[in-house]
């Protein structure tokens, strides 16, 4: 009887991990698309790349190589400042900006998802930059600075000169610093305040009405409900926001790297050295990222 009894507690256990399963394969089939086109894509390019950087090239008609060894990582972390000052300036703008990226899209997504007349069309106002900024024509155009000299109209009109003049040029240049992250901020907000959307419409109603009934104000429903909730989406977020900061076609590390290979002497293993510095350096962040939000999301799926 008692063995009856241990297989029927079994069975809805057993179940939740068939389902579990069956939701990972599809999972797995939904990205397959993707990994076919990469490992018939880009496996190749990066083993060269790879392999280029710990090498010189000493004929490129048939592609006769040299090992070298750490040489050029070597020269790119002790001997470049350049690459080392772009390098140091990609970090200090990402940490500034991912941080208020997230906070301000997850504030907008959580009025845009509440009830109110014309919550359509402000929706389309923050994701609007997404849509312009990812065509090829506005890609041209921000390449030849018509986005500098946009945001310095915007500069013009929320700080006039007359007013610059009064405020001394470091107060000035502290109020352009500002709005310049304001700029960037919401250019870059479309896409996270979407997925924050989702999250949030994810979130069961009924805690919410368990939660009235227990005289819970608004505040503590954010902290304790739908912060909590959507742990997932934030992990997504701020690993989609540290990857689209450091892969910005205004990225001035980037430019470097390509100027290093396409340009001048055509330095093809040091720009591949300088390249994969970089990527182990997004590799290491986005693990931290992930170790700091697993036990939250852990929490919430044990919930």
């Amino acid at each position: 009887m008692a063995k009856k009894l241990d297989i029927n507690a079994a069975a809805p256990k057993q179940k939740f991990w068939n389902l579990k399963r069956k939701e990972n394969m599809n999972g797995y089939l939904f990205i397959l698309p993707w990994l076919l086109g990469a490992a018939m894509l880009f496996i190749f390019p990066i083993y060269r790349s790879l392999e280029m950087s710990f090498s010189n090239i000493i004929n490129y008609t048939d592609y006769t190589i040299e090992f070298v060894g750490l040489t050029h990582y070597k020269t790119a972390l002790t001997g470049d400042t350049e690459y080392l000052n772009s390098l140091f300036n990609n970090i200090k703008n990402m940490l500034q900006t991912v941080p208020f990226v997230n906070v301000f899209s997850l504030l907008i997504a959580v009025m845009l998802n509440r009830k109110f007349k014309g919550r359509t069309l402000f929706r389309a106002i923050f994701f609007l930059p997404v849509i312009l900024g990812s065509g090829f024509a506005m890609g041209q155009l921000m390449n030849q600075g018509v986005d500098k000299e946009a945001m310095e109209t915007v500069k013009e009109v929320l700080l006039p000169r007359q007013v610059a003049i009064y405020l001394g040029e470091e107060l000035t240049n502290a109020i352009s610093v500002f709005l310049n992250l304001i700029s960037t901020i919401m250019w870059k907000c479309g896409v996270p305040i979407v997925i924050y959307l989702a999250g949030l419409q994810g979130v069961p109603s009924s805690l919410y009405e368990a939660a009235r009934v227990d005289a819970a104000t608004e505040w503590e429903m954010f902290w304790l409900i739908t912060l909590p909730m959507i742990t997932p989406m934030m992990l997504l977020n701020m690993v989609f926001t540290v990857v689209d900061s450091f892969t910005d076609s205004q990225n001035w590390l980037l430019r470097l790297i390509e100027r290093t290979s396409f340009s001048g002497d055509y330095e093809y293993e040091y720009a591949a050295a300088m390249a994969w510095i970089f990527f182990v350096w997004i590799i290491v962040l986005v693990a931290v990222i992930f170790l700091v939000m697993r036990p939250f999301i852990n929490k919430v799926k044990d919930n």
